[in-house]
């Protein structure tokens, strides 16, 4: 029979443990705007040492003002725009002269999408950007069949529509027409500043000083009204036909959302291009510095919609300790889930560069990791910001991009590093960059079923280092099943 003993040791570890307010503050991080506007409404009717200072984004639920009774009075305009709109919706219009074309299905569900995509201005700027709209999984569903699918919406009655702006929608209106001078469509295409006053005499001057200073940069490429006449009477035509066009072409209808995303995208940032040169990275204050040029981005945090809340003044005189405290608690966590966001937008914006100056289709890989290492911030905090599912948007001069977008896995490429030698250049190719050229290669093959092997060698012969694995991976992303089986009748 074994001897049994007991011995009594001490030992010391360390464990770490997060606080309820802490999980409190993670979770209101991942919470979309809509949840937390009525978290915070919910907080302030509990804990009366809150006191909400404006709520832009308040509107009439059921005949009474959302949220508090202190904001249920508004004015007779606001009763105006808040009443039942039996006009046709802008949608309804625009589907009913799409269901009467024919196109394929993935150019009928694109264009579907662009249609109920628009605001109420049937513009496309503040609501997602085009190219985000584009599933991955139809392989078909090209840039290129994108632009095609805004030209036509943007010819449909009304004309002008799906521009990113109203300014590009009188562009389009002009040329659609084809009866515009070349100098009408100079101003129209992001001049019209220079009618701002609309005196001719006033505008030719601006025009023929644009121009020399145009010339003045070097290799200046040559402008489409050298050969023009910019005279008080060209220039009086050109004002009397931008006056004609319709600066609001979807004034006559109403507006609704998708049915199946009647929600407006949950936007957390905005980043924009500001003049200006600034020596370093200014995380704080969102601010980050491009090297040799004379602009930098500011990420700012979109609260537009969501109440402003503060600690009453009276407070301290007027209740308790610990309500007070709570409330502070809460105010906390309100701030800590704006400062994360917004450096999580600059670490994007400083890892991204080339999209925010170039556009779309000039994605680097980029991981969740990466991120949060350079932030100092637990991966999961970086998650919660940026997941796939019920992702947070950001606002770019692009248009409006999932969080999630910006980052992507990478792939290794070579590429001649001299003109006269024979040695390699390594980098990378993010994965959604591998899986557009992949699209492409399919697209251009007339219907020729390329195996996993033989679109491998491609990749690999174009300096994409990549494993038929890997292929079959992506192509199965894409949505296309294994060449044995596409040649099945």
């Amino acid at each position: 029979m074994d001897d049994f003993s007991f011995q009594q040791r001490q030992t010391q570890s360390q464990v770490q443990r997060l606080s309820q307010n802490l999980v409190y503050g993670l979770k209101m991080l991942q919470m979309p705007t809509r949840e937390l506007r009525s978290e915070i409404y919910r907080v302030v009717n509990e804990n009366p040492a809150l006191e909400i200072v404006s709520d832009p984004g308040a509107r009439l639920e059921g005949g009474e003002w959302e949220g508090q009774a202190q904001y249920k009075s508004q004015d007779y305009q606001t009763l105006l725009e808040n009443r039942e709109d039996n006009r046709e919706t802008l949608q309804q219009h625009l589907m009913h002269q799409l269901n009467s074309m024919r196109l394929s299905p993935d150019e009928y569900e694109l264009s579907q999408k662009l249609i109920y995509n628009l605001d109420k201005n049937g513009c496309y700027g503040s609501m997602r950007a085009p190219e985000s709209l584009l599933d991955k999984k139809r392989p078909l569903q090209t840039p290129a069949m994108l632009k095609r699918c805004i030209e036509r919406i943007q010819n449909m009655d009304p004309v002008g529509t799906c521009c990113k702006n109203l300014e590009e929608s009188l562009f389009v209106q002009a040329k659609i027409a084809g009866n515009a001078s070349p100098l009408t469509l100079f101003i129209l295409d992001g001049r019209l500043d220079f009618l701002n006053p609309p005196e001719p005499e006033k505008v030719a001057k601006k025009l023929k000083d644009f121009i020399s200073d145009w010339h003045s940069k070097k290799f200046a490429s040559k402008l489409p009204v050298e050969d023009e006449k910019i005279n008080v009477q060209t220039v009086t035509e050109a004002i009397h036909y931008i006056l004609r066009l319709n600066p609001h072409p979807a004034s006559d209808y109403s507006w609704e959302a998708a049915p199946a995303e009647s929600a407006l995208p949950d936007i957390v940032l905005t980043v924009t291009k500001e003049a200006g040169i600034i020596p370093a990275d200014d995380f704080a204050s969102g601010k980050i510095a491009i090297p040799k040029k004379d602009f930098h981005f500011q990420v700012k945090y979109a609260s537009g919609v969501l109440p402003e809340i503060r600690l009453s003044p009276s407070a301290w005189s007027r209740y308790d300790r610990q309500t007070v405290e709570s409330a502070k608690q809460f105010l906390s966590n309100i701030h800590f889930r704006q400062n994360t966001i917004v450096l999580q937008g600059c670490a994007i914006v400083k890892n991204q560069l080339d999209f925010f100056e170039k556009g779309p289709g000039h994605i680097k890989p980029l991981t969740r990791s990466q991120v949060a290492r350079s932030l100092g911030i637990h991966l999961s905090t970086v998650s919660r910001m940026s997941a796939r599912k019920n992702s947070k948007y950001i606002q770019t001069e692009f248009g409006l991009f999932p969080a999630s977008y910006f980052f992507s896995s990478g792939v290794a490429i070579s590429q001649p590093a001299g003109e006269g030698g024979s040695s390699t250049a390594e980098g990378s190719i993010s994965a959604e960059a591998v899986k557009i050229k992949m699209s492409e290669i399919l697209s251009a093959q007339n219907g020729e079923k390329l195996s996993d092997n033989a679109l491998t060698k491609i990749l690999n012969e174009s300096g994409i280092k990549i494993a038929r694995r890997t292929v079959a991976k992506y192509r199965s992303q894409l949505g296309l099943q294994n060449s044995y089986k596409r040649r099945l009748p």
